[in-house]
């Protein structure tokens, strides 16, 4: 995925610094750095949003081993 302006700002938003690999980075790094215990405000949830519509689900990103 190319850093374009929009996920430059969403990254920076959720206070990341490169973009993650997957859904599923996405969803540790911002668990890692935002406690669940503190409500989002609407600019967060729409970051959130843009990168996670950026990036290919987890089970999609790698593909499968041959048997």
């Amino acid at each position: 995925m190319g850093a374009s302006a929009d996920v430059k700002a969403a990254l920076a938003v959720l206070g990341l610094g490169v973009v993650p690999v997957s859904r599923d980075d996405l969803a540790r790094r911002v668990a890692a750095r935002h406690p669940a215990s503190r409500p989002w405000s609407a600019l967060h949830t729409a970051a959130y949003r843009k990168l996670w519509e950026a990036l290919e689900p987890a089970d999609t990103a790698i593909p499968p081993m041959a048997a």
